[in-house]
């Protein structure tokens, strides 16, 4: 019995450890609007610019419920620039007229992209009035778009305000979930009730005396 609540205990704290370092590693991470931030990274292309889908800044792939995700793009540096959303169905025959970079997958903290250059064309349309965007701005940074993620297969854009390749621009992606501050918290609290309970049942199992051999008789 000794022997198992040591082994118990040292399990409590072990997941303890794990578990509250996770949910302070989420809390810091979080800004004052409750994102939690990429980390800002410098992009650069020569070719229209960036796209990629709206599910990559969710972290998902598929299952996003109306409006329990909001994404950000923000730019800290550049000039010119037009940050756009819309549905693939329609940004996707305008960009299909210039090379691009698309972006197959984000990962955060630090930034990085792993993107491939597709297409062909040196230049698109102006990007403001090339169709109907569902959430847009332009012009020089800083700049910041957010957008409250929906059901269905959207792309995102960096691109040149006036559509002509070359875009250089330091940019950061934030992700706000529901409750992702309460999440974080919940999970320093509970991380702390491990090391608590992982200690008593370590001290006890120590303390815990083997029963004394019986006397001879």
């Amino acid at each position: 019995m000794r022997l198992f609540l040591l082994l118990l205990g040292f399990a409590a704290l072990i997941a303890g450890a794990a578990c509250g370092a996770s949910g302070l590693a989420s809390f810091r991470s979080l800004d004052e609007g409750d994102y939690l931030l990429s980390g800002p990274a410098r992009l650069t292309t020569s070719t229209a610019g960036f796209v990629g889908s709206t599910a990559e800044l969710a972290g998902r792939s598929s299952g996003i419920r109306n409006n329990s995700i909001t994404v950000r793009i923000r730019v800290s540096e550049g000039r010119g620039l037009f940050l756009g959303i819309a549905p693939a169905a329609a940004a996707n025959p305008y960009l299909a007229t210039a090379r691009r970079e698309l972006v197959d997958s984000i990962r955060y903290d630090p930034l990085e992209l792993r993107r491939t250059a597709v297409g062909a064309g040196d230049a698109l349309a102006p990007p403001a009035n090339a169709l109907a965007w569902t959430a847009s701005v332009s012009g020089d940074a800083p700049l910041d778009l957010t957008w409250s993620a929906q059901n269905g297969d959207y792309v995102f854009v960096i691109l040149r305000a006036d559509g002509q390749p070359g875009v250089d621009a330091t940019v950061e992606f934030g992700t706000k979930f529901r409750y992702q501050r309460g999440y974080a918290i919940a999970g320093i609290a509970l991380g702390a009730l491990l090391v608590i309970v992982g200690l008593l049942l370590a001290v006890g199992a120590l303390r815990r005396r083997s029963p004394a051999p019986p006397a001879d008789g």
